[in-house]
């Protein structure tokens, strides 16, 4: 048993760690969208949350790690070690007036571990994306002389959170939880225009934001027994608003020839830079905003879970200096449910399947050109246990649209394929035999 305990360990260590280097290295999106400010937000959530319509403030499960509320770690048995990953294949289609623009990729979504320090203190760390850029189209503008002029645009780069938090319950029914995180990565959006005649010179526009911060969150549930088997839990969350710390690059130039790479113009060709301007991010330049939760549950024991969540970030309140548009609180509402129809069944493995299912609706938090957006959508998952273990493999399939009011008339359709996997693996536990 201690070999196979250290085979796990140097295996877990391993895909802990070479997430680091890739995840800010993908393309999570292809929306137009992720243009803007810090970029689209990343709706993660592990196990049997990305089932569920990402619902899990008041959740509480010890089959698997809940990322939407720290203090949930206390339901996680104190005896196990738990890791937890997941990959998704996304697809995207942008209605645009000259038809449907569809892409999709497959990308490694997170990796986090848990497990107990004492019977009532858990710890947990890993690695999640965070905001992500991820465009390239082109817009053509007829001018005064009747030439053309293309502009193409295009955005990358990803924020990503490597993070530690830790739970415990100072009595017996509230279990309390904060997590520390250290945000890094980049934000780069490119603008190159040329024009009909190809003697003339092309100009571009480049801006960078490189962010290294800390940042931190905290949570707390409060389980109201109904019966022995029966229960309500009340959750909350809360994210102060911070000064994100980093770098920021803006350089506008023309030149002869464009780069093939992430610059703007091939030094070879010529090149005149009209404007550049390098400096630290500081004095809350740019903020992440404070955001608070809520959620409530009912359980009944290894049957049925029921949860509702609502949570709100007040971006409007944070500072940016990407004034093509304006940000405003979002407002995300969602609800989920999980169903066992008999977690000790020896005859049949459906059985012990466990289905699950949710719906939620997002008012987002930018409006651009006066419009404001909006996302909804649905999920269906099922959790697949492995043979005499709490091990299981979770797939969930989402189906969301998003759209606008007012002056902009912008629709994306999208959709995720997600395979998470929950290892649970006792450690502490001194077995007689092996």
């Amino acid at each position: 048993m201690l070999k196979k305990n250290k085979l796990v360990l140097a295996v877990l260590t391993i895909l802990t760690i070479t997430p680091l280097f890739h995840l800010s290295a993908q393309q999570r999106t292809y929306s137009p969208l992720s243009g803007y400010g810090l970029g689209e937000t990343q709706q993660i959530g592990y196990s049997a949350t990305s089932g569920m319509g990402g619902t899990g403030i008041a959740m509480r499960s010890s089959y698997g790690i809940n990322n939407k509320n720290v203090a949930s770690l206390t339901a996680l048995d104190s005896l196990s070690f738990y890791f937890d990953g997941g990959i998704t294949h996304f697809w995207q289609s942008q209605n645009t007036s000259d038809g449907d623009i569809d892409n999709s990729d497959i990308v490694f979504d997170y990796i986090a571990l848990a497990f107990s320090v004492t019977p009532k203190f858990t710890s947990t760390f890993g690695f999640k994306p965070v905001s992500s850029a991820g465009y390239k189209f082109l817009e053509t503008k007829t001018l005064a002389d009747n030439s053309i002029a293309y502009n193409e645009l295009t955005g990358s780069g990803n924020l990503t959170q490597a993070y530690i938090g830790f739970a415990g319950k100072p009595m017996k029914n509230l279990s309390v939880g904060a997590t520390f995180g250290y945000l890094f990565g980049n934000i780069r959006n490119i603008s190159k225009s040329r024009f009909e005649n190809a003697s003339a010179l092309k100009f571009g526009i480049y801006n960078e934001i490189r962010v290294s911060s800390l940042i931190y969150d905290f949570g707390a549930q409060y389980k109201q027994e109904l019966s022995d088997t029966r229960s309500l839990t009340f959750g909350v969350t809360y994210r102060p608003k911070i000064g994100l710390r980093g770098d920021s690059t803006s350089i506008i130039a023309r030149g002869g020839q464009f780069a093939d790479d992430n610059t703007l113009f091939d030094p070879r060709s010529g090149v005149d830079t009209l404007r550049s301007a390098k400096g630290n991010l500081e004095n809350n330049d740019l903020e992440y905003a404070s955001s608070f939760g809520f959620g409530v549950s009912y359980n009944i024991q290894n049957k049925l879970s029921v949860g509702l969540d609502y949570s709100t970030e007040l971006w409007a309140d944070a500072n940016h200096f990407d004034k093509s548009f304006e940000y405003k609180n979002s407002a995300n509402y969602s609800v989920g449910a999980e169903y066992i129809p008999n977690d000790r069944s020896a005859k049949s493995y459906l059985a012990r399947v466990r289905y699950r299912a949710g719906a939620y609706y997002r008012e987002e938090n930018m409006r651009i050109r006066n419009s404001d957006l909006s996302n909804y959508g649905i999920t269906f998952g099922i959790g697949l246990p492995l043979k005499r273990s709490r091990t299981s493999i979770n797939l969930s399939v989402e189906l969301g649209k998003r759209d606008s009011s007012g002056n902009d008339n912008f629709k994306q359709s999208y959709g995720k394929l997600t395979a998470n996997f929950s290892l649970h693996e006792l450690w502490f536990y001194k077995r007689k035999f092996d």
